[in-house]
């Protein structure tokens, strides 16, 4: 008898493979698989899945005797499949080349729009809407810190029982606090409660030239006359709109009042995967109420400084230095040092 075919459609191949085995079992193979896309103007906010082609023994045919070495046998079943995958995997990945190797030296942090393929993504959006992209090249964003580093280079917040305690907080080396990106479509994200987030945002695209038309909102945050930008599509249109007019894009995340249900927002500021992230600290509330919310953002995704408000509504203004990030933005504009 002849084996079975059929095809299985889902988001991702690790999805895919683990629904074959777990429907079908050890013995199903996947012998093909393809990314597919749908919609979109040339590539551009459209929707992917995967197809795979799975094959299945003869109906009714009689199981194998268990042999000696059968875990071996499976092992290398798992090997093929694993390679087919990756090989549709590695397909996937020519359509996002990888930046060269930066030179020695300080490096600009990495942006998703500097690629030959996303310049060439804008040019067809171009040509299909009759919309010229900006002829002038945006001037090179400052030097920040690379986010891949962020990790190692931010420390958790300390313990806040020494703020409690009134003990002067120990002090760790923060590293020089980056600019905010200012390239042609760069999505640069604060994270922040109540209002904290926009008013930053603002000051932000005011001095970079670029004034309200670069503000997006997102969360908690809605406010009239600004665009909400509070999902990957939304986020990806509002890029091309930086890239067409020259500007970075600044995406103001609000957590509410409290900084409640931290995990959602967690999820959703994660899956917006902007190019820097900043938090809005209010210099001004109780250092363990901020340090609470900002460690679950820095859970979440890696931030690179701090946008501090309200120095002159409190006594202590120091005590955000607990948070172990750099200071970058202060009070509306870039901060003189990257603590207080």
């Amino acid at each position: 008898m002849e084996p079975r075919r059929f095809q299985l459609e889902g988001p991702s191949l690790d999805a895919l493979k683990a629904k074959v085995l777990a429907e079908h079992g050890p013995r199903a193979r996947i012998i093909a698989a393809e990314k597919v896309t749908v919609g979109g103007i040339g590539g551009f906010l459209s929707r992917h899945h995967y197809e795979v082609t799975v094959e299945l023994p003869p109906s009714g045919r009689r199981r194998a005797p268990v042999e000696p070495d059968l875990p071996s046998r499976a092992s290398a079943a798992r090997a093929g499949i694993s390679a087919l995958l990756e090989e549709a995997e590695r397909a996937e990945s020519t359509l996002h080349p990888a930046a060269p190797a930066a030179p020695a030296g300080p490096a600009a942090p990495a942006v998703s729009t500097g690629s030959f393929a996303f310049a060439e993504l804008i040019d067809n959006i171009s040509a299909s809407t009759g919309t010229p992209a900006a002829q002038a090249a945006p001037a090179p964003a400052a030097p920040g810190v690379a986010k891949a580093d962020a990790a190692r280079l931010y420390p958790p917040p300390l313990n806040q029982g020494r703020i409690n305690q009134g003990l002067e907080p120990e002090r760790r080396a923060i590293p020089q606090a980056p600019a905010p990106l200012g390239n042609a479509g760069d999505l640069v994200m604060v994270v922040g409660l109540g209002d904290e987030p926009l008013e930053v945002c603002r000051s932000m695209a005011e001095l970079a030239g670029s004034g309200a038309a670069a503000v997006r909102v997102a969360g908690a945050l809605e406010t009239e006359g600004v665009g909400r930008a509070a999902d990957r599509r939304a986020v990806a249109t509002a890029r091309a709109a930086g890239v067409m007019a020259g500007h970075s894009i600044y995406l103001a995340y609000g957590l509410g009042r409290s900084g409640t249900e931290m995990g959602r927002h967690a999820t959703l500021i994660a899956a917006l995967a902007a190019d820097q992230v900043w938090v809005a600290v209010d210099a001004g509330r109780k250092p363990e109420d901020t340090a609470a919310w900002v460690g679950a953002v820095r859970n979440a995704v890696p931030v690179d400084g701090a946008a501090v408000e309200g120095i002159d509504t409190t006594g202590t203004p120091q005590s955000v230095n607990a948070l172990n990030l750099p200071i970058g933005w202060l009070d509306g504009e870039p901060s003189p040092s990257p603590v207080l």
